[in-house]
């Protein structure tokens, strides 16, 4: 006879099967989720330790910013670096490296392993909550587990958010804030308890996304206002409450940006920058990509539109084509009802409409050609508008209004018996119309995390900087100074094992009215002999024989530049560079 369990073991057996049980659909949907991501990148990029297949595109930034954060003691705004870019300094935040996330791993950087990074589980946990916030929210819609499921599978074969993995921009992958948002619209509020969760929610995702990336926390406050009016027009609570969570989500994420030093810490990049990312009026039925090759759709071809359009790519898919049409018939037939609901879509509605004519930018075209330029419409809020230049992205909101809101009717309207049918219709035409890939976009690498050479150990003994020379530092717009050599990641990654700062790099934002002085100035003190005795300086050939003009300057070659440091002997007061 087998020995019974104890009490306490048997208590937490039953604990975790009654919240399976009662969990079923969106841990079912998140599975949905982990399957995609393995399909995309393979399991290879949930090892933590593995990190040559990110030294690419611009996973190499992120990562960057994380690994030269953890040799840094933890200063005001949070997430600030000032060994990369030294010395001007970036932040967490503009590297795109997930403030959140980074802040809260830093108090444990001595326990991880030296190579350890966080972006291949933070995107598999970005699809697998996507699966699960669509089955959520499908729940609180009285759909049964399997159409939780079906719910779930249909948003996380989406086609933008599945882009943006292949574009290497992780910290925009936070899709599933936008589908929790936009579901919180559509469901009951049948009381002031549930009115009030629904506040909660949305004042947390604010706080989240603050901290994840601009783009997403303009979109989220965005949305989480325009639930603040859904819940005054529901009118389950005091006008007071929904007026004051407005108030507070924005104030929130205001002052979380000053915390994470978006606000206040560089200039913005002028008025040239805005309408050149934008989205096309075709974007959603146009599965052109990233690339020209990179066709998201087996059966659709894709579409003309402008260079940079690609920013607003938001092709719906087949699946959600096809629920979005069965929608609106389902929709017509029972228009009267429909209307009745009018508080929960419309505010919503406005938003996402709102923000989609923002995406279009300053110049609206349609397949490519230009319809109209509005640039004197913008021309007086620029100040405002530039930092999110790359207006694209802001279909995002409408663009799951339209695949969760089409798949919720899909749930509620038609009869009972039909709404599965239809469901696994739409998820079976989503899934054959995309190409997932093959599960290798993990695989291989550079050498990036070979160790330092012993040549560079010896030189960084006793010395706390490499220099790059001519330095390599630009931003999103290309500012800043580029006439250093455009591979300088490699030598960034191993200034960070060394421990050393590292004077070039690539960041989202760049004050060029502090970059071009202190370049001029790298140069001049070269020029005029005065290097610094606690810097290695990385010289490209070109201007290897300003240092061995300079006496007790002792110079060899590494790849193909050359490592030079001036010998502690020679150094003197006059010679040393100013501070």
């Amino acid at each position: 006879m087998r020995p019974a369990l104890p009490e306490r073991l048997r208590r937490t057996l039953a604990a975790v099967t009654s919240f399976a049980t009662a969990q079923a659909g969106p841990l079912g949907a998140a599975g949905v989720g982990l399957l995609a991501f393995l399909a995309l990148y393979g399991p290879a990029a949930l090892n933590p330790t593995r990190l040559a297949w990110l030294f690419r595109d611009d996973f190499s930034q992120h990562l960057l910013g994380w690994l030269f954060f953890r040799n840094e003691p933890l200063r005001f705004p949070l997430g600030a670096i000032n060994g990369y870019l030294h010395p001007l300094g970036t932040t967490l935040g503009y590297m795109d490296a997930i403030p959140w996330v980074g802040v809260l791993l830093r108090p444990f950087s001595a326990l991880l392993p030296v190579d350890f990074q966080y972006i291949g589980p933070w995107m598999c946990a970005c699809l697998m909550l996507q699966g699960a916030a669509a089955a959520w929210v499908a729940r609180r819609m009285g759909a049964s587990v399997p159409q939780q499921w079906l719910v779930g599978g249909l948003l996380v074969l989406s086609p933008t958010l599945l882009a943006r993995m292949s574009m290497s921009h992780e910290a925009l992958c936070a899709h599933w804030t936008l589908v929790l948002l936009v579901g919180l619209h559509l469901v009951p509020q049948r009381d002031a308890r549930e009115a009030k969760q629904a506040l909660g929610i949305a004042l947390a995702l604010c706080v989240f996304a603050a901290g994840v990336h601009p783009v997403i926390a303009a979109m989220v406050v965005a949305l989480a206002v325009s639930l603040c009016v859904r819940t005054a027009l529901e009118r389950r609570l005091p006008w007071r409450w929904p007026v004051l969570g407005a108030v507070v989500n924005v104030g929130a994420v205001l002052a979380l940006f000053y915390v994470f030093g978006y606000l206040g810490t560089v200039r913005t990049l002028g008025a040239d920058a805005f309408g050149g990312f934008s989205a096309d009026l075709a974007t959603f039925i146009n599965p052109l990509g990233y690339h020209r090759d990179a066709v998201w759709s087996r059966f659709l071809r894709a579409l003309p539109r402008q260079g940079a359009q690609y920013e607003g790519f938001g092709y719906l898919g087949l699946g959600v084509l096809f629920a979005l049409w069965a929608s609106l018939v389902l929709v017509a037939r029972d228009a009267p009802a429909v209307a009745r609901l009018w508080r929960r879509f419309v505010p919503v509605g406005l938003v996402a409409l709102g923000l989609f004519f923002f995406a279009l930018s300053s110049r609206i075209t349609l397949r490519g050609e230009l319809l109209a330029d509005i640039s004197s419409l913008y021309a007086p809020v620029m100040r405002w508008v530039e930092p999110f230049r790359s207006s694209g992205r802001f279909v995002w909101p409408l663009y799951y209004l339209l695949a969760l809101g089409s798949a919720l009717v899909l749930i509620r309207l038609p009869r009972p018996a039909l709404a599965p049918s239809l469901l696994a219709l739409a998820v079976v035409l989503q899934g054959f119309d995309l190409n997932l890939g093959q599960g290798r976009q993990a695989q291989g690498g550079s050498d990036w995390t070979a160790p330092p050479s012993e040549a560079l150990r010896a030189a960084a003994v006793g010395r706390k900087h490499l220099v790059m020379y001519p330095p390599q530092m630009h931003d999103g717009s290309g500012r800043g100074c580029r006439a250093g050599p455009m591979n300088f990641e490699p030598w960034a990654y191993r200034a960070y094992r060394l421990g050393l700062t590292f004077n070039s790099g690539y960041v989202a934002r760049l004050d060029d009215a502090r970059a071009q002085p202190y370049c001029l100035g790298l140069d001049d003190d070269v020029r005029a002999g005065r290097l610094d005795p606690e810097t290695i300086y990385l010289s490209i050939p070109q201007r290897l024989h300003e240092f061995r003009a300079i006496r007790g300057t002792r110079c060899v070659q590494e790849e193909r530049l050359w490592l030079c440091v001036l010998e502690p002997a020679a150094a003197s007061p006059a010679r040393q560079a100013s501070p």
